[in-house]
């Protein structure tokens, strides 16, 4: 089993026990509201939707997250808020306070899914945190596109480049474009109104 089926089946069985408890509620939040698990220690099950995690300092996206989803689970009991979670569009979710959470998933023996749930949140947020902090602008701009490049195909398509790129990093939105007509002018990527369609291997 690999590690993204790993990921999909730990969050279809802690979600679903997440649904079941009597403790948890029901909440649809609006898009662009905030949600408040952080602040509030409280873990949920994201049913649809998708939110995105940002950096307080400075207000830059370091995540997105699509339901189904588990989302909380990593900064439970966080000693210094670093981070706040905002909704990209209308979101329904089944939430619950993580003291509740650490006793359900002892009962129901869920630690293991837990910790998937978990490493893949690690694995998903430190890149991003290293792009974050590459030292020039065109090494920012390249890594994006790729990450661009790597969503599904309709996603991709869907997806602003500058926008990507500008909500995630202190970088001005001149400077994007330099790196881009210069890719563009080399052969490395090619653009149709600011979607990504074409990304060679030499970028």
């Amino acid at each position: 089993m690999n590690s993204r089926t790993d990921v999909a089946r730990s969050v279809k069985v802690v979600g679903e026990e997440i649904e079941k408890c009597k403790h948890a509620f029901f909440a649809v939040r609006k898009k662009g509201q905030h949600v408040e698990l952080i602040q509030d220690n409280q873990v949920a099950f994201l049913k649809s939707g998708i939110v995105t995690i940002h950096r307080i300092e400075d207000g830059l996206l370091t995540n997105s997250i699509k339901a189904p989803a588990v989302i909380g689970l990593g900064h439970i009991h966080d000693i210094g808020l670093t981070h706040f979670i905002q909704c990209k569009s209308e979101c329904s979710m089944w939430i619950l306070d993580s003291n509740i959470a650490f006793d359900l998933f002892t009962e129901k023996n869920l630690w293991q899914d837990a910790f998937f749930i978990i490493r893949k949140y690690l694995y998903i947020c430190m890149p991003k945190g290293k792009l974050i902090h590459k030292s020039s602008a065109r090494e920012i701009v390249i890594e994006h596109l790729k990450e661009i490049w790597a969503l599904d195909e309709p996603e991709r398509h869907t997806t602003s480049v500058y926008n990507f790129i500008l909500s995630r990093n202190n970088i001005s939105r001149s400077a994007v474009q330099k790196v881009v007509r210069e890719l563009e002018s080399s052969g490395d990527i090619k653009f149709y109104r600011g979607k990504l369609i074409e990304l060679n291997e030499m970028a």
